[in-house]
C-alpha cells in the first residue's frame, strides 16, 4: 500500500504519513456513504436536526485542536483557523435549525438579500 505525506506548507516538514486507498477500498466507503445516505434520508427532520447539533457540540469542544490541525496542514494563521473552526459550529447549529424554518416562506435578511440571478 502507497502513502502520501502531508507537509506543512510554512515549514516543508512532514505533519504526517497517510496511507491512500484501495479501488476496493474507495468503492467500499462509497457504498457505505450510500447507505448512510438512505438512513438519513429516512430519519425524522428533528432526528436529524439533533445529530447536527451534537456534531457542533464535539466542533466546538475541539475548536482550538481543529485549528492546530489547519494550521500545520493548510499553514492558515492561528486566528483564521479559529474562526474556521468555530464557523464549523456555526453553519451546523444554523442548518440544524432549517426544519423548524421550512413553513413556506423566506426569512428577511438585512439589505434584502437580492436575486441570485439578476438579468
Amino acid at each position: 500500500m502507497s502513502a502520501f505525506t502531508v507537509l506543512n506548507p510554512a515549514t516543508g516538514s512532514a505533519v504526517r504519513e497517510v496511507e491512500l486507498a484501495s479501488v476496493e477500498e474507495t468503492d467500499a466507503a462509497v457504498a457505505r456513504a450510500v447507505r448512510a445516505q438512505r438512513v438519513w434520508a429516512e430519519l425524522a427532520p428533528v432526528a436529524r436536526a439533533d445529530a447536527l447539533r451534537r456534531f457542533a457540540t464535539v466542533v466546538e469542544e475541539h475548536v482550538e485542536e481543529l485549528a492546530q490541525l489547519e494550521v500545520l496542514e493548510a499553514g492558515h494563521p492561528i486566528s483564521s483557523a479559529r474562526w474556521e473552526a468555530s464557523h464549523v459550529a456555526q453553519v451546523l447549529n444554523y442548518y440544524a435549525g432549517a426544519p423548524e424554518r421550512l413553513i413556506g416562506r423566506q426569512i428577511p435578511v438585512a439589505g434584502g438579500g437580492g436575486d441570485p440571478h439578476p438579468p
